[in-house]
């Protein structure tokens, strides 16, 4: 009985202390821009970190420029439709699609693979098409995540084109979102874990 009464007593001082120092509870006693700053900088590094030493312990390209953006929304306007799991995920993986079949589209064309070292129409094809191919699916997909265009773009321009490059950038995208929910969450922020909750969502 009394070992009981001390497990209830410390849920108690911990779930008092995690209400006092969550997310929502400091934005409401603190200069919110600082706040969500703060929270973005420092749960984005830390998202950013884990994933880069996953990547090198398993060694799989899983870190690339558009997590950086990425990241960036999901911690500092989580509840934005921009950051809803569902528009991260698919936004991503419509974007390597993309990428990946105007790369082929416009290597098959000219006969030589499209890489960063090339110059004249078949590198700028490329990159306008991915972009262009990109934000349609973003629009009729309904997964408006800006970054993932930064996705098409480094594969269409032959940064990234191998499977297994193509693996470890969707890979590094589902662990990011998945760091961000369980992050957000333990913070006291209730983020969706698919669909966006609305269409005209505030930070808290």
């Amino acid at each position: 009985m009394f070992g009981m009464t001390r497990t209830l007593s410390f849920r108690r001082r911990l779930l008092i202390w995690r209400a006092r120092w969550s997310i929502p509870s400091l934005l409401a006693a603190r200069d919110e821009r600082r706040l969500i700053s703060l929270v973005a900088a420092t749960n984005g590094g830390i998202a950013i970190l884990i994933i880069s030493a996953l990547a090198r312990l398993i060694d799989l390209p899983l870190l690339f420029p558009a997590l950086g953006p990425s990241a960036f929304i999901l911690f500092s306007s989580p509840f934005s439709r921009a950051a809803a799991p569902r528009s991260v995920i698919l936004g991503h993986l419509s974007a390597i699609a993309a990428g990946v079949a105007v790369w082929h589209f416009v290597t098959l064309i000219c006969g030589t693979p499209v890489s960063l070292e090339m110059s004249g129409w078949p590198i700028l094809a490329s990159a306008s098409l991915a972009l262009a191919a990109s934000c349609v699916l973003l629009v009729w997909l309904a997964c408006p995540h800006a970054p993932a265009c930064a996705t098409a773009l480094i594969i269409a321009l032959g940064a990234a084109n191998g499977w297994t490059d193509l693996l470890g950038m969707a890979s590094g995208v589902v662990l990011l979102t998945a760091q961000a929910v369980l992050i957000s969450r333990i913070a006291g922020i209730n983020v969706p874990i698919w669909f966006p909750r609305s269409r005209n969502a505030h930070y808290m």
